[in-house]
């Protein structure tokens, strides 16, 4: 029931948005009472919380075999795969898709780990006092491009997009 209630809400978060995210409208959609949020999640804002911490497990399992390897291109490919591949879930790990939720401390925590992972992984390929700057920009680049096809902003076709965000991680990589 766990995993139905978070699927219901990531459901709903995709075909209506957040406002549609209510306790009632999650429950009636998994077949469940209310109790059922409660119980598994202690309310909404729990359910959110825990889309966002398994958001960032799955998201770590999906790019961190590339990482591990030091191998950016790969886990660039996984990182822009798995967004569109989970879009609402990487809305609510990225973009705020639940206006008024806001990660708790231990949240945080996780979603810093998946940067100290790749922070890590940029110092092992090429050591050097600015690893976490330049984790950063490898990580908003590709957020940004990743941002953009999700909402439909980027390149008019798939295999512009594909091109477009090759060019991009070779550049990143070269750097």
């Amino acid at each position: 029931m766990r995993d139905r209630l978070v699927e219901v809400a990531l459901d709903l978060i995709r075909s209506e948005g957040a406002a549609a995210l209510t306790v009632r409208n999650i429950t009636q959609r998994a077949g469940c009472s209310t109790t059922g949020i409660y119980t598994y999640f202690g309310g909404k804002h729990g359910l959110v919380e825990a889309i966002f911490v398994d958001g960032f497990e799955s998201f770590d399992r999906a790019v961190g075999e590339g990482l591990d390897r030091g191998d950016f291109r790969t886990s660039g490919r996984a990182y822009r795969r798995w967004a569109l591949d989970h879009p609402a879930q990487y809305m609510v790990m990225f973009g705020r898709a639940v206006p008024d939720y806001e990660p708790t401390p231990a949240a945080v925590e996780r979603s810093l780990q998946s940067f100290f992972r790749l922070a890590q992984a940029v110092e092992r390929g090429a050591p050097g006092s600015d690893a976490a700057e330049r984790a950063y920009h490898y990580w908003a680049t590709l957020h940004g491009y990743v941002m953009l096809e999700i909402a439909n902003m980027g390149a008019p076709t798939p295999a512009e997009s594909d091109a477009l965000f090759e060019r991009a991680l070779d550049r990143l990589v070269k750097a």
